[in-house]
């Protein structure tokens, strides 16, 4: 007879869900980290410098707490955390573009992504677009990021225009 194996031997495996939150003034520290994060991944990317610079919240911590905190407290800004569970590991943020909404970040840890948590992030923010009764949205994705640009059309988000220029002034 074959030897039978106990479910009890199992290793556990503990699965958390992905989901999203509104930013609180607690959340500062961390948005700011992952920031940060994002900024130095942007800035290791080819042609990733000049959007780096554009989207940058400050040169140090303090500015980049600084930055966050007044966007939470910007009715048009909405700030949101990532969650797998209840630990934040990514966040979003949607401001107003004429009559369209614009992602200007969006951000999960490395360790944390495939999971869903941007899924959750991109549709908690297209449902407050929606809300403010936006007319589309938009976000950037860099020439030759297709991880990115692939997330963005799996989410029925296509390019609309290639914007093109020089630095070289």
């Amino acid at each position: 007879m074959p030897p039978t194996r106990s479910h009890d031997a199992r290793p556990s495996v503990q699965v958390h869900e992905a989901g999203t939150r509104d930013a609180g003034p607690g959340d500062v520290p961390e948005l700011a980290s992952m920031h940060m994060a994002a900024h130095e991944a942007l800035m290791s990317m080819p042609k990733g410098a000049p959007l780096a610079a554009e989207l940058r919240r400050g040169d140090d911590s303090a500015e980049v707490r600084s930055s966050f905190e007044a966007d939470l407290h910007d009715s048009d800004t909405e700030v949101l955390v990532g969650l797998l569970g209840t630990v934040t590991v990514g966040y979003g943020v949607l401001v107003p573009d004429g009559d369209r909404g614009r992602i200007t970040e969006l951000w999960v840890e490395p360790d944390a992504r495939k999971v869903g948590v941007g899924t959750a992030l991109l549709e908690a923010l297209r449902a407050e677009a929606a809300a403010r009764s936006m007319h589309g949205l938009d976000s950037v994705a860099l020439p030759g990021d297709r991880n990115t640009k692939n997330f963005f059309e799996d989410h029925a988000m296509v390019a609309r225009a290639i914007v093109v220029g020089t630095s070289d002034l």
